[in-house]
């Protein structure tokens, strides 16, 4: 087939497609939502993740039995996390926080979907948020966005419980580390919050 044929068959093609004021609709909506999402993700560092359900087990288990106060995921992508934390400790407010519209506007429809009273969503950015309400935090980020985090953490009261998922914390002595080869060999850690390093 030659040059001229090549161009008649794409001509072809092209010519006979025919796109609906509603698919052009929702093709637009889609290049909107996956361009907010990597602007977001830029601009955090951090493309939100969703942890699956090893992971999520994991975390929970570094937590305590019970937590004398609110709980806080931190950058809490679709909420699942979030979830299950708010079913496991039911008399407990649990906040999820999320800079990126797309998944924090997901995660309030499940919310709406299957209604937990003590969960709620906050979209603002949690380093600029005041974090001394809370009793535990879990996190989910990437290895850029964990020294801003250590320093911010110093916020939570003294004897709160840090979780994390895969990154450690700048400049802060892990209490109990789990590594799961069913997640690629990733590590879990979980940090106390102490002022006094004697302590």
């Amino acid at each position: 087939m030659g040059s001229g044929g090549v161009s008649d068959w794409l001509d072809g093609i092209i010519g006979e497609a025919t796109v609906s004021p509603f698919e052009t609709i929702l093709l637009v909506v889609l290049l909107s939502g996956a361009l907010m999402i990597v602007f977001y993700a830029i601009r955090t560092g951090v493309p939100p993740q969703s942890s699956g359900r090893a992971a999520r087990q994991a975390l929970l288990h570094l937590l305590p039995d019970t937590i004398d106060g609110p709980i806080v995921d931190l950058g809490s992508g679709w909420g699942a996390l979030v979830e299950d934390i708010g079913e496991r400790y039911p008399e407990n407010l649990v906040v999820g926080y999320e800079l990126s519209p797309i998944p924090y506007w997901i995660s309030c429809l499940r919310l709406k979907l299957k209604t937990r009273p003590n969960v709620e969503y906050r979209r603002a950015d949690f380093l600029k948020a005041d974090l001394s309400e809370f009793r535990a935090a879990t996190c989910y980020l990437m290895i850029g966005a964990m020294k801003p985090l250590a320093s911010k953490l110093l916020e939570l009261p003294d004897g709160a419980v840090v979780v994390s998922n895969a990154f450690s914390l700048h400049g802060w002595e892990a209490d109990e580390t789990i590594t799961l080869s069913v997640t690629g060999a990733t590590n879990y850690y979980r940090y106390i919050v102490r002022r006094d390093p004697g302590a």
